[in-house]
């Protein structure tokens, strides 16, 4: 009787008994390993290198008169790879619909139609003719471009590299950006009387991105400030 008794009380207490912490963390879901970088992936971008100041303007930028890269000769295409490589969650962090025209962007218009808008007539000078005919298109003439950006400023003013597929064979990151050819002129084919104005409207997107100043951060999303939409205000009458 004893020898049962004595059974039964090393059962109970292996069912009552508090796991060992290791065994919690094997099972634990958030415990995912962390980043290892090779010893020169993270002495690369350290120490004396004007390419580590974010807020100075790339090459790319043309002295900063742009706010992002669509081409980048400098493009750390290898270090942003490595991030990708010791990322464990990169892939739950990336979402892209890489077919983006106007057939699926903008109702009531073709991305055939878009391609071949002609502004070349108008100049931005409301008593001008071009300003009264031409083709078909935008009443505020814009360009507009299907973007994947190589490098970008983002809100806080710093320089960031955007995780493209020239790093990430197959991946891109997509962006409709549409900017004023003629920002702050009056809008094509209407009256001087209506005092309208071309406005340059953007956006706040994320994006996969890299610190080449801080490899450690890996792959992070950053927000960034893109051209949206060119659109025609009419002001109010006082």
């Amino acid at each position: 009787m004893k020898i049962a008794l004595l059974c039964l009380a090393s059962v109970m207490m292996g069912v009552f008994a508090e796991p060992e912490p290791e065994a919690e963390a094997a099972f634990d879901p958030t415990n995912y390993p962390k980043s290892s970088y090779p010893a020169d992936y993270v002495k690369k971008y350290t120490g004396e290198n004007d390419y580590c100041h974010p807020r100075k303007a790339p090459t790319c930028s043309k002295n900063g008169t742009l706010t992002f890269c669509v081409k980048d000769p400098e493009y750390p295409g290898k270090e942003v790879k490595y991030a990708i490589d010791y990322d464990p969650l990169v892939l739950k962090k990336y979402a892209e619909i890489t077919d983006q025209s106007a057939d699926n962007l903008v109702d009531g218009l073709t991305s055939l139609s878009e391609k071949h808008f002609d502004y070349s007539e108008y100049h931005g000078k409301t008593f001008d003719k071009g300003n009264w005919v031409g083709g078909e298109g935008y009443i505020c003439p814009s360009d507009v471009v299907y973007a994947r950006p190589l490098r970008a400023v983002n809100v806080d003013g710093e320089w960031r590299v955007i995780v493209q597929d020239i790093a990430w064979p197959g991946y891109t990151q997509t962006h409709r950006v549409e900017k004023c050819l003629f920002p702050g002129v009056a809008c094509r084919t209407l009256a001087p009387c209506f005092g309208s104005k071309c406005l340059q409207k953007y956006v706040y997107q994320r994006m996969l991105s890299f610190d080449p100043c801080d490899p450690q951060k890996g792959i992070f999303i950053d927000i960034y400030k893109l051209p949206s939409a060119c659109s025609c205000h009419i002001p109010r009458k006082l």
